[in-house]
């Protein structure tokens, strides 16, 4: 009789266990996925170890006509010159969001401002304003939503001297 009540009580415990949840693919999960994603980038933080906290291990970026996989986009960054911007900043509108139980789907409109010297006069710095329409799609790594690709069509391109003080 005790083995029977030591199975009865063993079987509880096991109906009663629940893993625990990972959290519901939302719109402000996947909002905040991708904020997180830009806050990342931004010349403050650059570079970034924790990225791949916001993206996943096969990351792909698409952006001015070439496939980019993240390493190959860090070598993009240093090329310009990334590391001496002053300073990144993005600002998100007209975003739809399309989540799914494991993944999101995100459409956007990002203006993007940036200050960063101007190559042929190192004492002089440039403002850029850009606008692009992006989509992003995130799926679920490590329990976390992550990038896994950013598809970027730059439709607006202007730079202007920043004035000195």
């Amino acid at each position: 009789m005790k083995t029977i009540h030591s199975i009865i009580v063993l079987l509880l415990c096991l109906m009663a266990y629940q893993p625990k949840a990972e959290e519901a693919v939302t719109e402000a999960v996947a909002m905040a996925a991708l904020q997180g994603f830009f806050d990342a980038l931004s010349v403050e933080h650059h570079p970034n170890p924790r990225m791949n906290d916001w993206i996943t291990h096969d990351f792909l970026i698409f952006e001015m006509g070439t496939s980019f996989n993240w390493a190959r986009f860090q070598d993009f960054l240093d090329e310009a010159g990334y590391g001496a911007w002053t300073s990144t900043k993005w600002r998100f509108s007209e975003v739809r969001v399309s989540p799914t139980e494991y993944a999101a789907h995100i459409s956007y409109v990002n203006t993007g401002e940036f200050v960063y010297p101007d190559p042929d006069d190192p004492e002089q710095s440039l403002i850029e304003r850009n606008i692009w329409l992006e989509s992003a799609y995130l799926v679920r790594e490590e329990g976390r939503l992550k990038l896994k690709f950013l598809q970027s069509d730059n439709i607006s391109r202007e730079v202007e001297v920043l004035p000195q003080d």
